[in-house]
């Protein structure tokens, strides 16, 4: 299990004071200097994750104040430099200092758009996100009317390619479907490299390959992938102690979140409810008040749980993770699962949540699927214990190890959706953020009964 529990070692004021200053030059030699000190190994590597985390945002906050406006004046009717220049003065777009300089977040404007229903509304939408939107609802419909589920085959291909390659050997894991739950006939059809694809048992499966990082690395695959109505179980194993654990950092049960769950359920004694009756309350509290918002890379966060929990915001994973860390809270055992949402129109990365009821076994939970339609309760109920069948899940564990084990850090030291990639000759200081990938749908087949 990929240790990230030294996000909890504390840092030095005046270390988060450059930081959070944007002065990322004096924060690295301060840094240098804590560095020459005697200090327990959690604390080295805190320091040395907060170098990475720097790189990170260097990465996700782009653009520059000009380059924004431009952006903002083509994602919204009638914007104007003035409007523009209000918004970020008040602190309703997302930017930072980047040493003395403004740098705006790579979906600032999206962001945007989730936040406030006027910009939402002057948004230029793409049309394939809606059709997609569409497709999907038109499926969660038939389901809610007949009940019948459907499979799909699905050919899938993902490709990752390095933005400033220099012709240095790499180490590249790419997601691959597991074959369990509402996955089955999962093959690999071809792929760049000579590769391993990991074991079906592992948390986090994925393809390894090795080559140079001037190369583009893909795998392309097929699955075939079955809707699933929650109280046809597909899977019947008994919950693991890991389904109901702590996993700091951030499935953790902290104080604020005791307090947020007796809150949740109005001060009663929850333990007189079924597990039924605690995961719906749950699952009510989450998509009912929290509204889907992109979110920064993962590792820039040091609990994930409490963020939402405190602002009402946050991506799917997100909002997964605080199901996910209140039911086991609730004495529910959950689960996480993630891979992509993928339809014949394309696909995105996703994550969602699995729940182990008694009546039932494991169900899935689709947070952000689910809050996103509160306007359409019948589909904001299907996503509790109902999925669509326009998925691929490669992650049936957060925070999970590869095989072979990753050195360096990863983009994302929780998740594996679009790929990681290392520097074979710098271990543990490796680790590649310029990273691109592209997700391709080759075939997506509605199978016959």
């Amino acid at each position: 299990m990929s240790r990230m529990d030294f996000l909890s070692y504390p840092l030095p004021d005046v270390l988060k004071k450059y930081i959070y200053q944007g002065f990322f030059k004096k924060a690295r030699e301060q840094i240098d200097k804590i560095l020459e000190h005697r200090l327990p190994p959690q604390m080295r590597e805190r320091l040395k994750f907060e170098l990475f985390r720097m790189e990170l945002l260097k990465k996700t906050y782009k653009y520059p104040q000009a380059e924004a406006l431009k952006i903002f004046k083509k994602v919204f009717k009638g914007a104007t430099k003035s409007e523009f220049e209000q918004l970020w003065r008040e602190g309703r777009l997302d930017w930072i200092y980047i040493e003395t300089q403004r740098f705006f977040e790579s979906r600032f404007d999206k962001n945007l758009a989730f936040n406030e229903k006027q910009y939402k509304e002057r948004q230029r939408v793409d049309k394939q996100t809606l059709k997609r939107r569409e497709l999907i609802n038109k499926a969660v419909e038939r389901l809610l009317k007949s009940g019948k589920p459907k499979s799909y085959r699905v050919r899938a291909r993902i490709t990752v390619e390095k933005e400033n390659p220099r012709e240095e050997k790499v180490r590249v894991w790419l997601p691959f479907p597991k074959e369990e739950f509402q996955q089955s006939d999962v093959k690999l059809i071809s792929a760049s490299h000579e590769c391993e694809i990991a074991d079906n048992s592992v948390g986090q499966r994925t393809v390894y390959m090795e080559g140079k990082d001037n190369e583009k690395f893909y795998v392309e695959f097929e699955y075939t992938v079955h809707e699933w109505i929650g109280q046809q179980s597909l899977y019947t194993q008994k919950p693991s102690k890991e389904d109901i654990s702590e996993l700091p950092p951030h499935i953790v049960f902290s104080p604020f979140l005791k307090e947020l769950l007796h809150t949740i359920f109005h001060n009663e004694d929850w333990t007189k409810l079924d597990d039924l009756a605690r995961a719906r309350r749950i699952y009510d509290f989450v998509t009912l008040n929290v509204n889907y918002s992109y979110v920064l890379p993962y590792a820039l966060y040091d609990n994930i749980p409490e963020y939402v929990a405190t602002t009402f915001k946050g991506d799917c994973g997100f909002q997964a993770l605080l199901f996910i860390t209140l039911c086991r809270m609730a004495g529910i055992p959950a689960k996480w699962q993630s891979g992509w949402s993928i339809t014949p129109l394309g696909a995105s990365p996703h994550d969602w949540a699995l729940v182990y009821l008694e009546r039932y076994g494991w169900v899935p939970v689709d947070l952000s699927f689910g809050g996103g339609r509160r306007e359409q309760e019948p589909m904001r109920i299907f996503y509790f214990t109902n999925l669509d069948g326009f998925r691929m899940f490669a992650n049936t564990e957060f925070q999970g190890d590869f095989l072979p084990e990753k050195k360096a850090w990863r983009l994302d030291p929780y998740d594996n959706q679009t790929g990681e990639m290392e520097i074979i000759s710098k271990e543990e200081d490796g680790y590649v953020i310029d990273l691109k990938s592209e997700i391709e749908v080759l075939k997506f087949e509605e199978l016959t009964k």
